[in-house]
């Protein structure tokens, strides 16, 4: 894709500037873990300051705040992206971009999108995934760098205030939680490429995927025909309809020539929901084709082809000249929940 969005490059950066936050946090731990073994747990140099590493859980406490800060403003960026409706290739871009050439904590993700463990907000990570394995090395490392401990003469010693063990353990629960916020939104991005409008929010599976590419059913029909302009429709059901619009896009169907039905009587389609389509009139194409340019419109990164074969002059026309003006389709989002973590 040649040209990005605003949009995008948003996404894009804030989830460098996340990773790099943690890269830095990973080195950080990993210094002051060897200092303990190796400099008797004394001090460290930060930035050509000299700092004991008693001290260092400051300095990391810092670094959580500003992941944490970092990760709630990015996730919110990848939600409100998501209700732009974003095609199947600017998702995968943005994916794709932080996980190919990111650091080791988001180099080679694996999407996390889908919740694979009761309970549903628990975001379960693959074995295969590179990134997944340094985060929990650099959780252990964290616990070990913030703890009070050192390697002495006489071997392995405790000492200094007891409540760091505990801050310890909160400033890794901190991350961990911070880091599953941004990644999962991220992964939701991939999910789009890989349902790319296949799914409804009422059926996991879709019949759509099992059957062929140009066949219709008639509430896949029946939906296209429903007004949308300044209509508030939950994101996963307009995804689906998208995917529709896209698929019959690429599978014209054939045009009878049953007159329009009288005004006020809805959108003429009278099939049964789970009944084959064979063809449309030119009034139910008319109508599609008005609705198209309302979803099209209200979506621009949805990349929808600007002419479908069932789009005319008549309708744009009709479209243009409105009264009153067609209005925008707005999305009702599903937030995530603020519990989701990634296991």
């Amino acid at each position: 894709m040649n040209d990005p969005s605003a949009s995008q490059r948003r996404i894009v950066a804030g989830a460098r500037n996340a990773a790099r936050i943690l890269a830095f946090g990973g080195l950080l731990a990993v210094a002051v873990v060897l200092t303990r073994l190796l400099a008797g747990g004394r001090s460290l140099q930060v930035a050509a300051v000299s700092v004991q590493v008693e001290r260092m859980w400051i300095v990391f406490a810092a670094l959580t705040v500003a992941h944490a800060f970092t990760a709630w403003f990015l996730a919110a960026h990848i939600e409100e992206y998501l209700d732009r409706m974003p095609s199947a290739e600017r998702a995968g871009w943005v994916f794709d971009e932080i996980t190919t050439g990111g650091n080791a904590f988001v180099h080679g993700l694996v999407s996390r999108a889908v919740p694979r463990r009761r309970p549903g907000f628990v975001h379960r990570m693959s074995r295969r995934d590179p990134s997944a394995w340094v985060a929990r090395g650099a959780g252990v490392l964290l616990v070990l760098a913030v703890a009070p401990w050192w390697w002495g003469k006489t071997g392995l010693r405790f000492g200094g205030s007891g409540w760091l063990v505990a801050l310890a353990l909160v400033l890794t629960v901190v991350n961990w939680w911070a880091g599953g916020r941004w990644l999962i939104g991220l992964s939701r991005l991939e999910a789009v490429r890989d349902e790319d409008g296949v799914r409804d929010e009422d059926d996991v599976q879709d019949a759509a995927a099992s059957r062929a590419p140009g066949s219709f059913m008639g509430r896949e029909i029946s939906a296209l025909l429903e007004p949308r302009s300044g209509a508030t429709v939950d994101r996963a059901h307009l995804r689906w309809i998208i995917g529709i619009y896209r698929r019959l896009t690429d599978h014209p169907l054939p045009i009878d020539g049953t007159p329009a039905p009288p005004p006020g009587s809805g959108h003429g389609f009278d099939g049964a929901p789970e009944s084959p389509v064979a063809s449309l009139t030119d009034f139910q194409r008319a109508v599609i084709g008005i609705n198209y340019l309302a979803v099209r419109d209200s979506f621009p990164e949805g990349d929808l082809p600007a002419d479908p074969w069932f789009l005319t002059d008549g309708e744009r026309s009709l479209y243009r000249n409105s009264s009153p003006p067609h209005r925008r389709v707005r999305v009702r989002s599903r937030r995530p929940r603020w519990s989701e973590i990634s296991q």
